[in-house]
């Protein structure tokens, strides 16, 4: 008998719901070294050629092949060059000043002796599309395999494989070895609170390699056991996938958690998967140099603090919370209110936190350090705020002109940013507030900001238009500082965004202005067959005028209608279009002067389009 009820396997096959069941099966994957593979790829190098991503004179991304060399994110391209004499360095795209498209520079760097060569950083900005494009098209390999997916960073996701394993454990067929639970399941037999059946004992699938396995325990004990395995061999073909049609090598984490599975993809690179069984969650989480900052949520200065008021061992620290809380998380709540009491007896209370919010803390604490803090997915992060700045070195910035030529880079780079997630999200989305920031030498700041009020989608000569309106307020308040100019920095960042949904045409909007009308006084009625007359008179084409006595002839010409409308939707309608109404004429072209002649159509003539090859020439008629 298992230890897992019905209701613990029905609860993955929801999106909603698996995150919190005790059988979720979670897996992180990221892609190895992201910008220095997009680099390699793109420059045709091989996987044995040391590649290094480069911004001005700092390495920020290194390749596997590069890192067996000693290198590292933390040398300049010049350290590196001692490292390893046959580098292969390539420079990121770059916007130049007062360009709103990016490009790249190749053979172009800081490392070479040619000035001509050289990228300057007075005159460029780095921009990182081509990784966000790249990012893209992973990221729909992704979606294809799992309905729920979570964009973690631009080379990471998190994958929900619930529907996947429950579909091969109970629904498809190729999948042997399950018969029993299966029949049960399609009967009905089982209440939610009843426990699974045991595993079988004779059932033969294999785990995909990487299971951390140190105490060497069965494969198959429960049923989450099986849950893994068959999650594995989905991982598998998923970056077999990534690698075969985009080139992109992937590390992978598999755990009941989002936290334990990000850990895991870590734990073995590059091109590899480990796959965290709850059976050995503790033993990962103990034996693997982990620690409490160790979770990407606990790091840095808030996880130093926290270190410090539990005064945990810099080793083994998550064995050490267990041990010491090993009922309830009250009780590690208890611990940390009483200490922070204390703390803040003295002159200076060092924490603001009231009873709530530590015992916050001290639940995601005791849960972490079981490897069993759950986290719901979200697919669709909700975007705050998107920012393009320009940190300005020397005299590149010393005049409002050159102002206007950043902000011309900065229009460009957040358009195309935008675009990005309309089309990764398949949404409009539009901001509705645009500021535009100044940094001087003095490390003064100066802010300006003002409504978005554009009709439709936001281009990038609005951001440029609006943008500017704020940096000439700015310099008429303080360009005639004696400290205002050179600036040290600019920026300019979008907020308040509304999201719509697309794919809404004039043909969605208004509807098909082509019917077939069957009239008999007031009454829709069914045409007598043996009325000529009737019947010629039922099938009719309000736009064109026509009469049709054949219904084969009248769907043809329904047909063509439809092509004009997709064609419409795609390239735009004409004025003289026979599927617009006279209002939509007047909403679309009512800035125009013409005659009123110009609107009427010959009703026996074809379209004049149906000569030019298109798709018109086969609906003619």
């Amino acid at each position: 008998m298992s230890r897992f009820k019905w209701r613990d396997l029905l609860d993955i096959n929801s999106p909603k719901k698996a995150f919190s069941s005790p059988l979720a099966c979670v897996a992180h994957i990221d892609v190895n070294a992201f910008f220095a593979q997009v680099e390699q790829i793109r420059c045709q190098y091989s996987r044995d050629d040391p590649v290094v991503c480069v911004q001005w004179n700092s390495i920020i991304a290194v390749s596997y092949a590069a890192k067996k060399f000693g290198i590292s994110r933390m040398d300049t391209v010049f350290d590196a060059f001692k490292k390893c004499e046959g580098l292969m360095p390539v420079h990121t795209a770059v916007f130049k000043k007062g360009e709103d498209f990016w490009q790249y520079h190749d053979d172009c760097g800081s490392w070479h002796t040619d000035e001509s060569k050289k990228l300057s950083p007075e005159l460029h900005k780095v921009s990182l599309d081509p990784y966000r494009r790249e990012s893209r098209k992973i990221l729909k390999i992704f979606s294809e395999w799992c309905d729920l997916v979570e964009k973690a960073s631009v080379d990471e996701v998190f994958l929900d494989l619930g529907r996947n394993v429950f579909s091969l454990l109970l629904i498809d067929e190729s999948q042997k070895g399950f018969e029993s639970i299966r029949t049960q399941f399609r009967e009905g037999s089982y209440d939610l609170d009843d426990y699974l059946p045991g595993v079988p004992k004779d059932v033969e699938i294999n785990i995909e390699a990487g299971d951390y396995n140190p105490q060497k325990r069965t494969l198959y004990d429960d049923w989450d056991d099986v849950l893994f395995c068959l999650g594995s061999t989905i991982t598998k073909k998923i970056r077999d996938q990534i690698e075969e049609v985009l080139g992109y090598t992937t590390s992978c984490g598999i755990a009941r958690t989002k936290t334990v599975a990000k850990l895991a993809s870590n734990f073995k690179k590059p091109n590899a998967q480990t796959i965290v069984r709850n059976c050995n969650i503790e033993d990962f989480l103990d034996n693997e140099s982990l620690e409490l900052t160790s979770f990407w949520s606990m790091g840095g200065i808030f996880g130093k603090e926290v270190t410090q008021l539990l005064d945990l061992p810099s080793e083994r620290s998550l064995k050490y919370i267990r041990d010491s809380w090993p009922v309830s998380s009250w009780e590690l709540g208890a611990h940390m209110r009483e200490k922070i009491r204390k703390l803040n007896s003295g002159k200076e209370k060092l924490y603001s936190l009231d009873d709530a919010q530590v015992q916050q803390m001290a639940d995601k604490i005791f849960q972490l350090a079981r490897g069993d803090f759950k986290m719901p997915f979200n697919p669709r992060p909700v975007i705050k705020s998107m920012m393009s700045n320009k940190n300005l070195p020397g005299n590149s910035c010393k005049h409002y002109v050159d102002c206007l030529a950043w902000l011309e880079v900065f229009s460009g780079d957040l358009i195309g940013r935008i675009k990005e997630l309309e089309q990764e999200y398949e949404r409009i989305i539009v901001p509705k507030t645009i500021t535009v920031m100044t940094k001087t030498r003095n490390y003064e700041r100066h802010t300006r900001r003002t409504t978005l009020t554009v009709g439709g989608q936001v281009k990038s000569k609005d951001l440029m238009e609006f943008g500017t309106k704020l940096i000439r307020e700015l310099e008429s308040l303080y360009g005639g500082s004696d400290t205002y100019y050179p600036l040290t920095g600019i920026a300019m960042s979008l907020s308040n965004f509304e999201i719509h949904e697309t794919g809404r045409t004039i043909v969605d909007m208004f509807g098909r202005q082509t019917q077939v009308v069957r009239k008999s006084g007031e009454d829709f009625t069914k045409p007598e067959p043996q009325s000529h007359v009737s019947f010629t008179k039922s099938l009719r084409c309000e736009p064109c005028n026509i009469d049709f006595d054949d219904e084969s002839l009248f769907k043809e010409h329904t047909d063509f209608h439809y092509a004009l409308k997709l064609s419409e939707s795609l390239n735009g309608a004409q004025e003289d279009s026979k599927n617009l109404s006279l209002g939509e004429r007047r909403l679309l072209f009512s800035g125009k002067k013409r005659p009123a002649s110009s609107i009427k159509q010959n009703e026996n003539k074809k379209n004049s389009q149906s000569k030019s090859g298109n798709i018109y020439k086969y609906f003619s008629k």
